[in-house]
């Protein structure tokens, strides 16, 4: 018995068509997810870019030198700092003080006070702006708002 070619149906061009842009969305959705960081923090394996903190306040007193800053982990959990770098209010280092011996662990700034005191060596002047930049065990840098020294 010979068939004609006439009796095998194939798919229909627009069906074709809609299944092909459904593949390359789907595909697209995965690429952007994995590009995005997504999958990574889904299965447990998000990096450095998971930690965010917020700094709340900072204070700073010239007469002793001291920068307070209150701090709040908005990542879920504790996040922890390691360094404080003091810079003027255009962005140039000044200090850099590892709190190696006493790393900060900061998880909420409500909590304990919340507050954190550094004191460095470099002499503060009353009336000047400066910011403060945290450093994370993990890397991460929070740099705070402009505050002027009191004193």
């Amino acid at each position: 018995m010979i068939r004609s070619r006439r009796s095998i149906r194939a798919l229909s061009p627009i069906f074709a068509v809609l299944i092909l842009i459904a593949i390359a969305v789907i595909a697209g959705i995965v690429v952007y997810m994995f590009t995005s960081g997504t999958i990574a923090s889904l299965t447990g394996q998000g990096g450095a870019g998971s930690e965010k903190i917020s700094i709340q306040a900072v204070e700073a007193d010239a007469t002793g030198n001291t920068v307070t800053f209150w701090a709040k982990s908005q990542s879920g959990g504790t996040v922890t700092i390691d360094t404080v770098i003091l810079k003027s209010a255009s962005g140039n280092t000044l200090e850099v003080l590892p709190l190696t011996a006493a790393p900060v662990d900061v998880t909420d700034a409500l909590t304990a006070g919340g507050a954190t005191t550094p004191a460095f060596t470099y002499d503060l002047q009353a009336g000047t702006s400066y910011t403060v930049t945290l450093v994370s065990t993990q890397g991460n840098q929070f740099p705070s708002q402009a505050f002027t020294a009191v004193g």
